[in-house]
């Protein structure tokens, strides 16, 4: 296998399907480099971490994958996906790559694949990051009446968002989608690139918002979860992605919960922001080194 280079596409084949990846930075000079695996979340595609990757490029050797659907990771056509299929797409790279254990950091549908490996490949996890997961199905039969109704009120826009996608209305199913999660005004808080990247990404919600609605978490497993973890919140977000959070952080018995905003460390500036959330990281895996 040739040496990686950043920015380059290789491809990791599971069954029929193709998944593609940017491999990072070769380690010649020190074979016991860590690696981090880094997962987008639904609507973008591995080009979203490329400022995080860059500020942890000095210390680590950094893959993204595409999901399925997204970038250069092709959907299956009428397939119907699963949170376990997207797991598995991720374990075929580091397979392919030969690897034994990453730390995995996953944001949104990203932090929801990232939970599922590291919970049915526990071994093949260093660290597990997890960044405003789309881990809703934490909160189905929640004590909380509050967390209860977020709950179905999300999962209807989202039903409503799928459909609408699966019959072409994209700017329906990304209004349907994107306004619950980021006000009505979506449109004015994303860059010009991260609107492109949005709209060309739309068709996915039709197979992975079903497959987010589908899954369920046992919350006795997650108290046997074992490996460090880190749920991050980055100081913005609908009400439902903090309580989840708040939720998960509860569960998890090894989990530290941290919010960028109220530690100063959230900037308007994306490039800034990219390195506050690259130094949160790296700080959290030298602990668990």
């Amino acid at each position: 296998m040739s040496a990686p280079r950043p920015g380059v596409t290789r491809f990791a084949s599971r069954q029929n399907a193709r998944v593609a990846y940017d491999p990072g930075t070769p380690y010649v000079e020190d074979p016991a480099l860590p690696t981090v695996v880094l997962l987008h979340d639904l609507l973008a595609d591995r080009t979203a971490w490329t400022a995080v990757r860059d500020a942890l490029a000095d210390q680590y050797r950094v893959i993204i994958p595409d999901a399925r659907g997204h970038g250069a990771s092709p959907t299956l056509t009428n397939q119907w996906y699963s949170v376990a299929e997207l797991a598995a797409d991720v374990l075929a790279v580091l397979d392919a790559e030969e690897l034994a254990a990453v730390h995995l950091v996953g944001q949104g549908l990203g932090g929801v694949t990232a939970f599922d490996l590291a919970r049915r490949h526990p071994t093949r996890v260093s660290s597990l990051s997890l960044i405003a997961p789309a881990l809703y199905a934490a909160l189905d039969n929640h004590s909380d009446p509050t967390a209860r109704t977020a709950r179905t009120e999300l999962r209807t826009s989202d039903r409503a968002a799928a459909d609408a996608a699966y019959k072409g209305l994209t700017d329906k199913a990304l209004d349907t989608y994107l306004l619950p999660r980021r006000g009505t005004d979506w449109r004015q808080t994303l860059t010009r690139p991260q609107l492109g990247a949005v709209r060309r990404h739309a068709a996915a919600l039709s197979a992975l918002l079903p497959a987010l609605d589908a899954y369920t978490v046992d919350r006795a497993e997650v108290r046997t979860m074992d490996m460090k973890t880190l749920v991050l919140s980055p100081g913005e977000g609908s009400a439902i992605d903090r309580i989840t959070m708040a939720y998960l952080a509860d569960l998890l018995p090894r989990c530290r919960l941290t919010d960028l905003a109220s530690s100063g460390k959230q900037e308007a500036d994306a490039t800034e922001g990219a390195g506050a959330l690259a130094e949160a990281l790296s700080a959290f895996f030298e602990a668990t080194e």
